[in-house]
């Protein structure tokens, strides 16, 4: 898919996103339960949760998205970025919308100073050869998490 235009994703763009991580979710056997109001606050009032990029067919179809944000290490004092989440249409994987999103994701990382971009990946994905032939290593760490139930 050679035609393909990645941009900053707006306001404007938070259901095709929404609908695009939805997709995500349920692939990876998991249901998503937030919802357009609280979607749209997290990534464009301020102070913004989350960067996000948009790729969009030469039609305007929207065929992926990439959405992360920074963070910070305090080991080295360096900032990165967290690819939290990365999508694009089946019909249109291994056309470059990937490495195209990817590449939005680097020139920003580039741009707002950041030293290293990460993100997590299950080790069964078909993605993980795409991540390695953008030159991303396998650190061996463990994902580890603790779900908090309201008190």
């Amino acid at each position: 898919m050679s035609d393909v235009r990645v941009r900053r994703a707006e306001r404007g763009d938070a259901p095709a996103l929404l609908a695009m991580l939805v997709a995500l979710s349920r692939m990876h056997g998991r249901e998503p339960t937030i919802g357009l109001e609280a979607f749209e606050r997290d990534g464009w009032d301020e102070p913004a949760r989350f960067q996000a990029w948009i790729a969009e067919a030469a039609d305007g179809a929207p065929v992926g998205f990439v959405q992360g944000f920074p963070k910070y290490a305090s080991w080295t004092g360096g900032d990165w970025f967290f690819v939290a989440n990365l999508w694009v249409e089946p019909d249109c994987r291994t056309g470059g919308v990937g490495t195209a999103l990817m590449a939005a994701v680097e020139a920003h990382a580039r741009a707002t100073g950041r030293t290293r971009i990460e993100l997590t990946v299950a080790r069964d994905n078909p993605a993980v050869g795409f991540y390695r032939r953008l030159g991303l290593t396998d650190r061996g760490d463990y994902r580890m998490a603790l779900d908090l139930a309201p008190l």
